[in-house]
């Protein structure tokens, strides 16, 4: 009796973990099309403007979520966007890092100007 309660015990604790990660994965999940701008972008065949301003329709559009964010009220949306931001878009493109670190890059740009949502 002691073994199925500790059973059960295990397959409800292991149950809630595997939602809770699922849940969180999905919450900022970006379609995968987008990563052909990031590729652009990387590549040079767009330039930071057309970058921002896509990556801005599709946040105001809802295609891609950002956790919530206070947004600079001094950016002016001309500031220069830093490398490691898309060091993290071409290996995002690449798959080489999940959605939630991309994000962090986009989130920055907001906190800080460079994206107006």
């Amino acid at each position: 009796m002691k073994e199925i309660l500790l059973y059960s015990i295990i397959f409800v604790f292991v149950v809630s973990i595997s939602v809770t990660s699922i849940f969180a994965q999905s919450q900022y999940e970006i379609p995968d099309w987008i990563r052909n701008n990031a590729s652009w972008w990387v590549e040079g065949n767009i330039d930071d403007k057309a970058f921002v301003g896509g990556i801005q329709f599709l946040i105001k559009e809802g295609l891609i979520q950002i956790p919530e964010t206070s947004q600079s009220t001094t950016g002016d949306g001309s500031q220069e966007i830093p490398a490691w931001v898309k060091n993290n878009a071409d290996w995002w493109s690449q798959g080489l890092i999940p959605d939630a670190d991309f994000l962090k890059g986009i989130q920055f740009l907001v906190e800080n100007g460079i994206i107006a949502v």
